[in-house]
């Protein structure tokens, strides 16, 4: 009995190959002194900026300040002051807040903006209106009165202008008294003509004749340059 040796067949899958492994090269980073040198400054100014922050707000002290504008030769009261924390300066020299209460009644000696400082120079225990004056509300248009604003405090003249550009009339006075030497305390508002009133301090011996100029409409407004 005959064996036959058969052939042994291919299989027809084809073997897939094994993936090559992949070699990653190693990433060398570059170190730059001048970015790191530049993040180590900017730490550095944020620390201090932070610390000068700090002890600059920390620093503060408590003092009294204006509420709303306050005109020259009023009286204070409680609405017109608050209290404010400022930062200490050896150049300012503001009113504590402990002595706010003693500060109401006081008078000012200058005209105060909302949100100034209260220092003992602006304000006086003694009135506006000293003795020997006067004080007189004149009625003024636009065209007796300067363009440019008026302030309390300011020195100005009132000068005579008659309607009849007569010398002497019923408004009295003599043709030679033409001239008032007045300190402006306070300037109303403007009404719907236009016109406003001036309240001016001026001698007992004035006030008359000034009161009689305004009611005639015979009164103009000089503004005295400083110093004089």
């Amino acid at each position: 009995m005959s064996t036959t040796t058969g052939t042994v067949p291919e299989s027809t899958e084809q073997q897939t190959p094994a993936p090559k492994s992949i070699v990653r090269q190693p990433v060398v980073r570059r170190r730059r002194p001048g970015f790191i040198a530049m993040a180590v400054a900017l730490i550095a100014v944020g620390i201090g900026a932070n610390a000068w922050l700090y002890m600059s707000t920390g620093d503060r002290e408590p003092v009294v300040a204006i509420a709303h504008d306050v005109p020259m030769g009023a009286q204070l009261t409680a609405d017109d002051l608050v209290e404010a924390r400022i930062a200490t300066d050896p150049v300012l020299h503001p009113v504590p807040a402990s002595q706010i209460k003693k500060m109401i009644g006081k008078r000012t000696t200058v005209g105060l903006t909302k949100g100034s400082l209260l220092t003992s120079q602006a304000i006086s225990d003694q009135p506006l209106i000293k003795q020997g004056k006067e004080l007189v509300g004149v009625s003024l248009s636009s065209a007796q009165l300067p363009a440019s604003t008026l302030s309390p405090g300011q020195k100005v003249n009132v000068v005579h202008t008659p309607k009849n550009n007569g010398a002497d009339s019923d408004s009295g006075g003599s043709s030679k008294d033409t001239t008032v030497h007045a300190v402006v305390i306070e300037v109303g508002r403007a009404d719907n003509s236009g016109d406003r009133v001036v309240d001016l301090a001026v001698s007992a011996l004035d006030g008359t004749t000034l009161a009689q100029w305004s009611a005639n409409g015979e009164a103009s407004l000089v503004v005295v340059p400083t110093g004089n």
